[in-house]
């Protein structure tokens, strides 16, 4: 009796198991369309106008000229200095 107990048991458990794999499979088939090739890239900037994120025009300049096959960018992280300047990492965006 225990042994049918202990094997209707690991029958739902694997049956379970199988059931999550499935859901993981089509949610990482969903990311495998999407491809992006471009690597984040730094930049630094001189402070203006006591705003961190208004980028001067050099380097909208520079950065338009390394995501020109791209629709736009994104900040994705900012590092400010004493010497008030910022560095930041940007990423290219279709």
């Amino acid at each position: 009796m225990y042994k049918n107990i202990i094997l209707i048991f690991s029958l739902l458990f694997i049956l379970s198991c199988n059931k999550h794999s499935n859901v993981n499979q089509l949610k990482s088939n969903n990311i495998d369309n999407f491809v992006y090739q471009e690597k984040p890239f730094e930049l630094k900037w001189k402070i203006e106008k006591n705003s961190i994120t208004n980028l001067p025009l050099e380097i909208r300049k520079k950065i338009k000229n390394t995501c020109k096959n791209h629709n736009r960018f994104v900040l994705i992280k900012i590092k400010t200095f004493k010497d008030d300047t910022a560095l930041g990492t940007f990423d290219c965006r279709i």
